[in-house]
């Protein structure tokens, strides 16, 4: 190894020389060790690449802005077509509230849902008013996606209702099929409807909007008439509840449920399964809270069914 060492040093050491012949003129001749060569090859290397890797960095960086105002363009122009879709959807409520007063239909809410419910509702509009209320370009990255969700659940909302719109126009001359006339499960009924104690215990009375249809755990439990479903889905005390709407005045509401099978704007027909029985919400065992509403009032469900 050292007599290698030895001989590179010496290699280094020699010298060589360097003869420029001109065409006019004399010649010049130069004697330089091979050490200055080397570190003049190195030196000329090191200066190429460092003026390759400057041009380098300076072409990325030009790429980089250039995308970046690219992408700037596009999201201005996604964020145009989001405030364009989104003032379309709000001239949508306009025309969903034109068509209903032609028809003669509600506006409103069919069923008095619990007030905590209804509360939740109306927060949750607040909340999305005020995000549509901002400018795009203000909004964080969880806003935005809040923006986009907020848009998609309107958008549902609102297909749901032309449905339901749809629906109560081609129906409107068959009253029979939208009266509640079937049992919505046929297990035994447990609870009455009218005042009954307080089943959690305390020595009180409690008005009692439906009846109880007491059955095993995942038992059928179906729609009583056509209709649309308005609502699928969790309600304070009600746990996983359906409220279908049947126009002419008529509601049912279907609460404790499991495996909901329908969803916001469905429509569905007498006898169709829409869920099963459980003991979601605020609940004593597996059971079926049924109620029915006529013209905004609860009234009792047993005159709807044998």
């Amino acid at each position: 190894m050292g007599k290698r060492i030895n001989q590179l040093g010496k290699l280094l050491g020699e010298r060589v020389d360097i003869l420029v012949m001109p065409r006019m003129g004399a010649s010049l001749k130069f004697k330089v060790r091979v050490l200055t060569l080397v570190g003049i090859a190195v030196a000329w290397v090191a200066i190429t690449l460092a003026g390759l890797l400057f041009f380098a960095s300076g072409y990325n960086s030009q790429v980089i802005k250039a995308e970046n105002e690219l992408m700037h363009v596009k999201m201005r122009l996604i964020g145009d077509e989001l405030e364009r879709g989104r003032k379309y959807l709000e001239l949508t409520r306009t025309t969903d509230m034109q068509m209903r007063q032609m028809l003669g239909m509600p506006g409103g809410q069919f069923v008095n849902m619990p007030k905590d419910w209804q509360t939740t509702k109306e927060e949750e509009d607040r909340r999305a008013q005020a995000l549509f209320q901002k400018d795009l370009k203000d909004l964080t990255t969880d806003e935005f996606e809040a923006y986009i969700d907020t848009l998609e659940d309107n958008a549902k909302a609102r297909l749901a209702s032309f449905q339901e719109i749809a629906w109560f126009f081609a129906n409107r001359r068959e009253g029979l099929n939208s009266t509640p006339s079937i049992r919505p499960s046929s297990a035994p009924i447990s609870s009455g409807f009218g005042y009954r104690l307080d089943p959690f215990g305390r020595r009180t009375t409690k008005r009692h909007n439906g009846v109880d249809f007491a059955g095993k755990p995942d038992s059928p439990i179906v729609v009583t008439a056509d209709g649309v479903v308005r609502h699928a889905g969790w309600v304070p005390s009600y746990g996983q509840a359906i409220l279908v709407d049947h126009g002419f005045g008529y509601s049912t509401l279907y609460a404790h449920t499991t495996a909901i099978r329908v969803k916001a704007g469905d429509v569905v027909k007498r006898g169709d399964k829409i869920a099963t029985m459980g003991s979601s919400g605020r609940s004593t065992g597996t059971h079926l809270h049924y109620e029915v509403w006529k013209d905004g009032q609860a009234v009792n469900p047993r005159n709807y069914f044998k």
